[in-house]
């Protein structure tokens, strides 16, 4: 008999390791192949500082497809091994991936899951989904912001409505190249960009100090974990610099902020898109629950602003409701371990003998699809 689901929250930022049943991932790695390769074979501070000293950032995942199968493998065998986890064939696997990938993607991410981490099973789900019912909902709408993915998912009674998706190609790697664009072109850093160590370094300035601007009349109860930060060479930012909301702005303005198409949505668009796309019997619903999930969604001043916004762009008879589900890095995860956990759910997983006999393509036929309910009790 097979032994508990595992959950593999394959992220573009990171990628997040753990059993089904359980409210968080045992293991969270940083979804770099080098990273990895390295800390496997070195003693950690080595790995450290040997990847500090290169320039280039091979990541596993680009915009929420797979670059580098190699470094999936290599990623997710550390943390199956960091999890004691000894023979993966006794453990099922639900992955999750981002909406409208390409269906030769979630082929190979089956074929590498049977052939290289000999799983017995698998099931590929979304993670807008999965982020909605971390919070207990089965109807609402997902504003889900990655490290490389933007993405708005209407679901009503746990059904997907497949037409209102709205799926973007930007998210938390953008804001760090684009925060050090502005420490360049505002404060004179040239090197901002230059390098591993200042890479590190916009990263925690964006994750720790960065906020949205929202108007005056709607006061966030929101403050930066940080209020000041020392830049490698010393000089310091304050936390009220224009800059560190200049930055977040690109997620409302791609198009003028980041290097776009100048007609690309914000996530504002982009809500009140997939709210409107919907039949008029289910808009107000699904605009009175909207949830924030993913890192990118973590900035003091996020919920307010977005609800401003999406209430401008929504007729006045239908109110909007924006909040952020407890842990917005783990919600997908979260969602995929109650998924997980379902009997129902399980047996809908595609075997090692169905892909033996009918091939990768089968999981498309076996998996938890955008137009079926992902929820059925």
């Amino acid at each position: 008999m097979d032994g508990t689901p595992l959950v593999l929250d394959n992220g573009s930022g990171s990628v997040k390791v753990g059993y089904a049943g359980e409210l968080e991932p045992k293991v969270v790695y940083e979804n770099i192949y080098t990273a990895l390769r390295a800390s496997r074979h070195e003693p950690s501070k080595a790995a450290a500082e040997a990847l500090q000293r290169s320039n280039a950032r091979l990541h596993v995942m680009d915009h929420g497809i797979v670059s580098q199968w190699e470094g999936l493998v290599e990623v997710l065998q550390a943390a199956l091994e960091e999890m004691k986890v000894d023979d993966p064939s006794q453990h099922p696997c639900l992955v999750t991936e981002a909406p409208l990938n390409p269906t030769v993607h979630r082929e190979l991410l089956v074929e590498k899951l049977f052939e290289e981490m000999q799983v017995p099973s698998v099931q590929v789900a979304h993670s807008g989904p999965l982020a909605l019912y971390a919070t207990g909902r089965r109807t609402g709408l997902v504003v889900e912001v990655g490290d490389g993915v933007a993405q708005t998912v209407p679901l009503y009674d746990s059904y997907v409505i497949f037409n209102a998706v709205r799926r973007r190609d930007y998210g938390g790697r953008d804001l760090t190249a684009y925060l050090g664009e502005l420490l360049s072109r505002e404060l004179g850093y040239k090197e901002a960009l230059a390098n591993e160590v200042w890479w590190t370094q916009l990263q925690t300035v964006k994750e720790r100090m960065c906020r949205v601007a929202t108007p005056q009349s709607l006061p966030t109860s929101e403050g930066p974990k940080q209020h000041e930060y020392k830049l490698p060479d010393g000089k310091v930012l304050d936390w009220e610099q224009g800059l560190l909301s200049q930055c977040t702005e690109a997620l409302f303005q791609p198009g003028q902020h980041l290097k776009l198409d100048e007609e690309a949505e914000g996530i504002q668009k982009m809500a009140a898109g997939s709210i409107l796309d919907c039949s008029l019997d289910i808009q107000k619903d699904l605009a009175g629950n909207v949830v924030l999930s993913g890192g990118s969604t973590m900035f003091p001043g996020m919920c307010e602003r977005v609800q401003e916004e999406l209430q401008r762009l929504l007729p006045s008879a239908v109110k909007a409701k924006v909040t952020r589900v407890g842990n917005p890095t783990c919600a997908a995860f979260i969602g995929g371990s109650i998924l997980a956990s379902m009997p129902d759910v399980r047996k809908s997983f595609m075997t090692k003998g169905e892909y033996m006999e009918y091939g990768a393509a089968f999981i498309h036929n076996k998996s938890v699809s955008l137009t079926k309910p992902y929820l059925t009790c």
